[in-house]
């Protein structure tokens, strides 16, 4: 097992000078090969396979301080400040963040943790690694998604959310999250989300049942969006998030932006609605989180 180590491979500046990269400019496409392998084919922007691969590495490249794309094989330790950040969009420190994709494994972590890290290059078994780190640092296990193709066009009753349907969502939120009792911020969160195109709702009777949003990103925001979904528990289990996030990646495809999927590791649900409208499997994460 090959092992790495390397400190303090991104700072901000480059990961600014990342996000800048993405900013898409008109082309025309005579080739018919590069045609046929556009998402979407329509008047608006368009983002090819190979695009959107390319982001969704240099956005978990992000977190790992260092390029996923070209390690392909052992366990590779990183330094790096930017773990010791609290991230846009989460509220936490990311201060250990293990990706593993298939024969490859990255640990980064802040600087804090150097000694400790130090003292477990020896060991060569990604599992027994993991298993090592736990027990210290309790970690967070994800599955990481990556977009392929997109394959659901009939979004039946799922639309865009515009601001005239706050009412559904106060309503819809109160119903989700019955714990949360201080609601003063909601209306200016909405107004912001909708504003950008970001909320998706499946309607019933004039009633919100599920919503796909979009938090704010760490990184690369406006090139990539994660898109989260909440269903109403009595409206589960009816394929009313499926048609929801379908509607939202076509938007983000259109847009010119990369959609993004995560969620536990043991969130069979969720993986098995990624998959069905058009994901497939990236890497997993193991992640200490710390405010």
């Amino acid at each position: 097992m090959n092992i790495i180590r390397i400190r303090k491979v991104f700072h901000p500046e480059e990961l600014e000078r990342i996000s800048k990269e993405y900013v898409l400019k008109p082309r025309i496409c005579s080739s018919k090969k590069i045609v046929e392998n556009l998402l979407w084919k329509g008047d608006c922007m368009k983002i090819d396979a190979r695009e959107i691969k390319k982001r969704t590495y240099d956005y978990y490249s992000c977190f790992c301080g260092v390029g996923v794309s070209n390690f392909k094989y052992g366990i590779q330790f990183v330094c790096t400040d930017e773990r010791s950040r609290i991230l846009k969009g989460f509220g936490c420190k990311y201060s250990i963040y293990i990706l593993c994709k298939e024969d490859a494994c990255i640990v980064s972590y802040s600087p804090k943790y150097q000694s400790y890290f130090d003292e477990l290059t020896q060991l060569t078994d990604v599992k027994e690694l993991i298993a090592t780190i736990n027990q210290s640092y309790p970690l967070k296990a994800y599955q990481l998604m990556e977009f392929v193709e997109e394959c659901v066009f009939d979004y039946k009753d799922s639309r865009m959310l515009k601001r005239d349907d706050y009412p559904l969502f106060e309503t819809f939120f109160k119903k989700a999250y019955p714990s949360v009792s201080e609601i003063g911020w909601l209306k200016a969160y909405f107004e912001g989300k909708v504003d950008k195109g970001f909320f998706f709702g499946y309607i019933i009777d004039d009633e919100l049942v599920a919503l796909c949003d979009a938090p704010d990103m760490p990184y690369m925001e406006g090139d990539i969006q994660h898109t989260g979904i909440v269903t109403l528990p009595e409206y589960r289990r009816k394929g009313y998030a499926k048609l929801c996030a379908a509607l939202a990646i076509h938007h983000h495809i259109q847009s010119g932006i990369v959609p993004q999927w995560e969620c536990a590791l043991d969130n069979v649900a969720s993986i098995q609605v990624s998959k069905s409208i058009g994901y497939k499997e990236f890497a997993q994460a193991f992640i200490f989180e710390e405010s």
